[in-house]
């Protein structure tokens, strides 16, 4: 369900949110407006008036659920004439399985925030609804949410209060504005991901706000995600426009902060160390193979075990916490897919030649990054435990690509080993590990193999679980969570470099590589060159990262 209310879920083919923000393009909004108008005349024409009428009103909650919109159905068969609609109960499934709505969770349907606009400007402008129905439709969503308000679930509570700020909005917005700033007093500057979440939830009901001139709340929390995402020059602009202390600010009654705002770029910096006592680990390798059947009734595939073993080096987290780190052995090899697998991004396919290193055994986990979270500040603060699903050995999560660079310049000034992540051809040729197929296992993947497409566990899973590694001894490179590369996003690679490094730009906001897939994620997501690029702030349930070392100069 906080699906719902999160901010920069990943996907596919990254777009850039939609945010609140004075100085935006009025060609994008109107771009936008466009098409959520085309959407609703389509719905309108094909399944009329009657139709029509509930979207109006389903586009006041700020989400749907199935018994939400039919609650709403039967609650508002008339006009405020009383006049009957005539609404079929089928319009309940059509529209949730419409243009209109898109599913975010489980049996959980919300609308783009302008197709929302746009229908309840439909509702106010009709002699028939207009305010009266508005003020009707806040009425019925508070009482709708009473119950849930102080349920134990944190997920029902947060959306029940989403959709209570919502109804109060419209109808009474200083109300939902004091208790919005009340509820951000409460929150702590290094709260980065609910700070985003509530910049991206109050987007929702950002024009009745506006209307009753609560737009600097709104000011307030864009800044406030700037901050939140690592973009502090963008939070400074946009808080110089608020009235108020240099520390502080008062809105809708409430006293809010204003976070140190100095500019800090994270870097590592590459220091020649030698390399620390090697130790030797044996592990199993799989490969799937197509096997014929008898009599020549087609084929199947076949897990194939094999052994074979690494070295590695220990690094002593403090309490009994300890960092498997690899070596990975140089070499060249072919970047990215052959003709007739992937896309564009995974291409053009070059020979980049890699230089030594050593990678970390498994994703970082959760006992791993709560010990690191808990050493000296280099930068930014670190939450100890952001996870949202919990478990010491399971693949720490919900981590932003600033703090992932924050976990590695933490781990560096504590062992004096200069801790970084890899760089997106590194990933790449140690997953492959001298492979060239779709996968380091083969043609194929399989759930017996990795934790991917959702189907199977539904969640992350403990590191190494699987108990199969690739030939260079590293486990989970399919699938589980994705991992941040060091590199800034291209589209394709194009004047990549062929020397191993991370490709950076000057432009702190661009997006970071992501590699590898997620529990979540169908197979094809997971390949060796799939390739994929998300703000740096992203901060959701399928993103980790492993940790890389190079001793000498890189």
């Amino acid at each position: 369900m906080r699906s719902m209310l999160c901010v920069d879920t990943i996907i596919i083919l990254p777009e850039n949110s939609l945010i609140y923000d004075m100085t935006s393009a009025t060609s994008a909004t109107a771009t936008k407006s466009r098409a959520a108008t085309r959407r609703i005349t389509s719905f309108r024409q094909r399944f009329g008036e009657a139709h029509f009428y509930l979207a109006c009103h389903a586009a006041f909650p700020l989400a749907l659920t199935p018994d939400l919109l039919y609650r709403l159905w039967a609650t508002f068969q008339r006009d405020i004439h009383g006049e009957v609609l005539n609404i079929p109960w089928i319009a309940v499934a059509d529209l949730l399985l419409s243009s209109l709505c898109k599913e975010v969770g489980y049996e959980l349907y919300e609308m783009e925030a302008t197709l929302r606009n746009l229908l309840l400007s439909e509702l106010k402008a009709n002699v028939n609804f207009g305010i009266e129905r508005i003020n009707e439709l806040s009425d019925f969503v508070l009482a709708y949410v009473s119950s849930q308000i102080d349920s134990p679930d944190i997920d029902i509570r947060d959306f029940a209060q989403a959709q209570r700020w919502t109804a109060l909005a419209y109808t009474q917005p200083a109300a939902a504005a004091n208790e919005l700033a009340l509820n951000l007093s409460k929150l702590k500057l290094e709260d980065k991901p609910e700070w985003i979440r509530m910049a991206t939830l109050a987007e929702a009901f950002a024009e009745p706000l506006i209307e009753a001139q609560f737009e600097p709340l709104l000011v307030y929390l864009q800044g406030m995600r700037n901050f939140a995402r690592g973009d502090r020059l963008q939070a400074k602009s946009t808080f110089e426009t608020l009235s108020g202390q240099e520390k502080q600010v008062e809105i809708a009654g409430v006293t809010l902060p204003i976070p140190e705002l100095t500019q800090r770029q994270p870097r590592i910096d590459f220091i020649r160390v030698p390399v620390p006592p090697l130790e030797v680990f044996q592990f199993e390798i799989a490969q799937m193979v197509r096997q014929p059947r008898l009599l020549n009734l087609g084929s199947k595939w076949q897990v194939n075990l094999s052994r074979a073993q690494a070295e590695f080096f220990l690094e002593d987290l403090g309490e009994k916490v300890v960092l498997r780190m690899v070596s990975i052995p140089g070499g060249k090899f072919m970047m990215g897919a052959p003709e007739g697998e992937g896309d564009y991004r995974e291409r053009p396919r070059h020979s980049v030649r890699i230089a030594p290193f050593f990678i970390s055994k498994y994703p970082i986990t959760q006992a791993q990054w709560s010990r690191v979270a808990q050493l000296a500040k280099v930068r930014i603060d670190l939450n100890v435990d952001p996870s949202r699903f919990k478990g010491k050995h399971l693949p720490v999560e919900q981590v932003t690509w600033y703090e992932a660079m924050e976990f590695c310049e933490r781990l560096q000034q504590q062992t004096g080993k200069p801790y970084r992540l890899r760089s997106e051809a590194e990933w790449e040729y140690a997953c492959r590990a001298r492979t060239n197929t779709p996968f380091h296992f083969g043609e194929i993947i399989t759930p017996k193999l990795a934790n991917y497409d959702g189907k199977n566990l539904n969640h992350t899973s403990e590191v190494g679980s699987f108990r199969v590694a690739n030939a260079f001894g590293l486990y989970d490179m399919h699938g589980n969570v994705w991992e941040w590369c060091a590199d800034y996003w291209r589209d394709d690679y194009t004047l990549a470099p062929i020397d191993g490094n991370a490709w950076i730009a000057e432009d702190d906001n661009q997006y970071r590589v992501l590699r590898g897939g997620s529990w979540i994620n169908q197979a094809n997501y997971c390949r060796c060159a799939y390739r994929n690029g998300v703000p740096p702030n992203n901060t959701i349930l399928s993103i980790g990262f492993r940790v890389a070392v190079s001793f000498g100069i890189k």
